[in-house]
């Protein structure tokens, strides 16, 4: 009896083994990608997006709504679409799948099965001043309605390092998106790494606990920084607006780093900055100037942040755009800005990328 039941055992085993490896009807994310040979750097395939329908793959990005359709025949390990080698299935488990694609790049995908299903609350979107937490580290999220560049379906998230107190040099994309019922924030940091975030549950009304997909060891949420009154906004703007803040004295003078690129719209002379020639005037009609000497270099549109911690000029596009409100005071402000400056003789013609902390007087 034992010789004719283990036989049974290891094809009853077996049978599960390929019912389990069945990938109809499931969804899947691409939230690493391991470039072959390792030395070309390939992520190209990170937040792909995968559905397996029968005899069809239907494939998309989560930063992106469009999406293609195409043949699908599996056999064994390997993936051909349109009758063409795909991918070579690497490894399989219960939430995770690792392929070889294209034979450029091994990239794990994660499960977003209906077991991890939540209803979609839009409507807490709509706060745009978030910290994000992962294990002791902290970031301040602003999210912005704004799209990122030319793509309609991400808009820009600007991002504040909490540990420096500063803005970070970068332009980021958000999104929050939900497939098969798994509701995911998604962003970019640097443009380059992806993080993907599945929400496991919404604590209440300012709390999101969320599971990093790259990542799910690291306890990681994201908060609503709290607005303040309307009553205490218009106080900081009745102590700033329609007086001339000079520069009295300069805190800090981080220099970022040095670079070709700009993404500011204005440029300021690294020699006012350091000479104390700038000045600030925030007036009334939501208009600002900043001078140099007597000369203004940069105008536009300014608004005290729903925090009230920053001052936001024009849109809140660029990193540049936050003015840090490190003090208030009836007589004098202290202020911190990321900004790039005019290149100088002594650094070979680059831009120059500064934070810098000011003391203004009126």
């Amino acid at each position: 009896m034992k010789k004719i039941l283990l036989p049974l055992l290891i094809i009853g085993f077996i049978l599960v083994s390929c019912k389990k490896n069945n990938l109809s009807d499931t969804y899947w994310l691409a939230v690493k990608s391991y470039p072959i040979p390792p030395e070309t750097g390939n992520s190209i395939y990170d937040g792909m997006t995968l559905h397996f329908a029968d005899d069809k793959l239907i494939y998309g990005n989560v930063f992106d709504q469009r999406n293609g359709e195409t043949e699908l025949r599996i056999s064994g390990n390997k993936f051909f679409v349109n009758d063409t080698l795909w991918a070579v299935s690497f490894a399989q488990y219960q939430d995770s799948l690792v392929l070889d694609v294209n034979e450029n790049a091994r990239v794990k995908f994660v499960k977003l099965g209906k077991e991890n299903s939540l209803p979609e609350k839009k409507q807490i979107w709509k706060h745009k001043n978030w910290v994000l937490t992962y294990n002791d580290y902290q970031r301040e999220l602003f999210l912005t309605d704004s799209l990122f560049f030319d793509e309609p379906d991400s808009k820009l998230c600007i991002q504040k390092d909490l540990q420096d107190n500063q803005f970070i040099s970068t332009i980021d994309k958000w999104k929050a998106i939900g497939i098969n019922g798994n509701q995911l924030f998604v962003k970019t940091f640097h443009q380059m790494d992806e993080e993907f975030y599945r929400i496991k549950s919404y604590v209440n009304d300012s709390v999101i606990e969320l599971e990093s997909l790259e990542f799910p060891s690291v306890k990681t949420d994201i908060r609503k920084k709290q607005y303040i009154s309307t009553e205490q906004k218009d106080k900081i703007y009745e102590q700033i607006q329609n007086y001339v803040w000079k520069t009295d004295k300069i805190i800090d003078l981080d220099t970022i780093s040095e670079g070709s690129r700009n993404w500011d719209s204005t440029y300021v002379k690294m020699k006012s900055l350091k000479n104390k020639r700038l000045s600030f005037k925030f007036s009334d009609d939501l208009t600002y100037n900043i001078y140099e000497l007597e000369n203004s270099v940069a105008n536009g549109n300014w608004k005290v942040s729903e925090t009230g911690n920053e001052i936001i000029l024009n849109s809140g596009i660029y990193p540049s755009d936050y003015i840090d409100l490190i003090n208030v005071d009836k007589d004098s402000l202290v202020i911190g800005n990321l900004h790039k400056f005019e290149p100088t003789n002594d650094n070979y013609g680059l831009i120059v990328e500064l934070y810098y902390k000011l003391v203004l007087k009126k």
